[in-house]
């Protein structure tokens, strides 16, 4: 997941818009990066966007429900009250 320590950087650096913008790159270059996907919410939950990081995180566990990044979308979500929790 070493593809991801960049952006998560930004993000922490207060730079999520950064992030965005290289994330969107990265998938572009590569749409089986689906951490990608995962780690555009996080950008969007830093810009207090949180309408649009819970899409992003809900697109994740579509994509890849098992994935790397699954228990963390779910719990981003369940934090958010975008519901999950297996759907409540």
């Amino acid at each position: 997941m070493s593809r991801c320590i960049p952006f998560q950087e930004m993000i922490a650096q207060g730079r999520p818009e950064e992030a965005v913008i290289g994330l969107l790159k990265e998938f572009a270059k590569d749409p089986d990066y689906l951490g990608a996907i995962y780690n555009l919410g996080l950008a969007f939950d830093a810009m207090d966007r949180g309408n649009l990081a819970q899409r992003t995180y809900r697109l994740y566990l579509e994509l890849d429900p098992q994935g790397y990044w699954a228990s963390q979308a779910k719990a981003k979500l369940v934090e958010s009250g975008g519901v999950t929790r297996e759907e409540e």
